[in-house]
């Protein structure tokens, strides 16, 4: 009786969507981890406000503020020193142009043989009186934006001074917070380590456990979605420098998985993978031991090229013998069945007349 539980090669179709629906399942894996090694990146770090005021004293900190406020003030009175500058300068140009108006028409006036009138001289007085006055002013607002210059210099140098301790304790402050951040990253990273490596162990145990079971592509698609999730882990939170070597071990190892899994599948191989070298040799009426040529029946007089046997006239007539060996390395190939007694091939699990397995 055949061997149901043979595997049997589904139609390609079919092949190709569990290919594609594996594929699917693979990128779902990796969202899934991806969301909890997320929440588990979510976990709340060191606060560097909790450490700058524990190394940085809150009176430098307040004196610091009311100097920048003070100079705040300071600029702001400039600025409006400035301004007032501006307004009596044209009220200097306004009188000066007045003063030049009324003295060339005082002028005119004595060349016509007259006299300044008493409205023309009043006129004068004023223009003159309101130039000297905005002179006055703008030397005095000169003098009030030398005074806060001076007093802007004097507050300058005490930020400075003030910035130069408070940069101190900020450097401090900012190497605590380095190493507390390295550390947090470090505990983040071991986590995530935790939690996928374990996974990606039992996802190979499983692939290796469960080779030939019908259900592979889910076990694949643990594996691939896992090894992704810790190569990406290793690179978000591992030195670049380290990392490098990480990787080429990594690919070493799995270089060196294939090379094991390749030279113990030549040396050994499964029974699957036998029984479908057996079939080939028979069908090239090839031994599945040694490759030479079975000299049996239409065949024993053939010439054997590189395309395969030529046959050079009938077939012999005589009855095939119920036993055949190799020749060249002395594997039975042929014998008689145990049941039916037709002769059938000794390499293949069933007999070819019967069905029995042998």
């Amino acid at each position: 009786m055949a061997d149901t539980s043979q595997k049997r090669n589904a139609p390609w179709p079919l092949r190709l969507a569990i290919v594609f629906l594996s594929l699917l399942l693979t990128l779902f894996f990796i969202w899934l981890l991806s969301f909890l090694l997320n929440d588990i990146g979510d976990m709340p770090g060191p606060d560097y406000n909790a450490i700058q005021k524990h190394h940085v004293p809150q009176e430098k900190l307040d004196e610091s503020s009311d100097l920048a406020t003070q100079l705040d003030g300071v600029e702001k009175r400039i600025k409006r020193q400035q301004e007032i500058q501006g307004t009596l300068q044209q009220s200097m140009r306004n009188a000066e142009t007045a003063l030049t108006k009324i003295a060339d028409l005082q002028r005119l006036s004595i060349e016509g043989g007259g006299k300044p009138s008493e409205v023309d001289r009043q006129a004068m007085e004023n223009a003159r009186s309101r130039f000297y006055t905005a002179q006055d002013e703008y030397e005095s607002a000169n003098e009030t934006i030398t005074t806060l210059n001076d007093e802007r210099h004097q507050l300058k140098q005490s930020i400075a001074s003030i910035d130069a301790e408070l940069r101190q304790f900020k450097n401090k402050s900012q190497a605590e917070y380095n190493d507390a951040r390295r550390s947090h990253d470090l505990k983040i990273a071991s986590l995530k380590l935790a939690f996928v490596v374990p996974l990606l162990l039992l996802a190979a145990w499983l692939v290796k456990k469960k080779r030939g079971s019908i259900y592979q592509p889910f076990n694949w698609a643990a594996l691939v979605a896992t090894f992704w999730m810790v190569w990406l882990v290793m690179w978000d939170h591992f030195p670049r420098d380290f990392f490098k070597y990480v990787a080429i071990l990594a690919a070493i190892g799995i270089l060196g998985a294939f090379l094991t899994w390749a030279i113990r599948s030549s040396a050994r191989p499964r029974k699957a993978t036998l029984l479908k070298r057996h079939r080939e040799a028979y069908q090239n009426h090839r031994c599945p031991a040694c490759d030479f040529p079975i000299l049996r029946g239409a065949f024993q007089q053939a010439v054997w090229t590189k395309r395969g046997p030529k046959l050079h006239g009938e077939a012999p007539s005589q009855t095939e013998s119920s036993r055949y060996t190799c020749p060249s390395c002395g594997e039975a190939l042929f014998d008689q069945c145990g049941d039916c007694g037709e002769v059938t091939q000794t390499l293949l699990p069933y007999c070819s007349a019967c069905g029995r397995e042998s």
